[in-house]
């Protein structure tokens, strides 16, 4: 369902093929220069995550609880989960849809991600810029 799904969007959206899953199981789904989706097959259902922006270091404990406020429900983040990768360096984007979806609802989602991971970068390069000129 996955892999036919990636081919009609890619199709769709006029993007490169996705080639096959790393060891992980995870799809690239490369949407600009510079972003790339990792998509992965559940069953049911599927599961994105994609490095959003280079944790900041400075009011990293402030930052931490805007986000923390943000994931509260999913509901600043439609229904992802901000996080930190396994090595502390990068913030993280992660979404679980833990049930099987038409193509329509498929790049919706898709979709949705993209604009969330979009807001929260921006959202992040603000907080850095405020604590860079320590208004925070």
């Amino acid at each position: 369902m996955l892999e036919r799904h990636l081919r009609q969007l890619t199709d769709d959206l006029e993007l490169d093929p996705v080639g096959p899953k790393n060891r992980e199981g995870f799809y690239d789904l490369p949407l600009l220069p510079g972003l790339t989706l990792l998509v992965k097959e559940l069953d049911p259902g599927f599961y994105i995550t994609c490095p959003m922006i280079l944790c900041p270091v400075e009011k990293r404990e402030s930052l931490f609880i805007h986000l923390m406020k943000a994931n509260f429900l999913g509901l600043a983040t439609g229904g992802a989960a901000i996080g930190l990768d396994a090595e502390e360096k990068f913030l993280t984007l992660s979404q679980s849809i833990p049930y099987d979806v038409n193509y329509k609802t498929f790049k919706e989602t898709i979709e949705d991600f993209a604009n969330y991971l979009d807001f929260w970068q921006q959202e992040v390069t603000r907080h850095q810029k405020a604590a860079e000129e320590g208004i925070l």
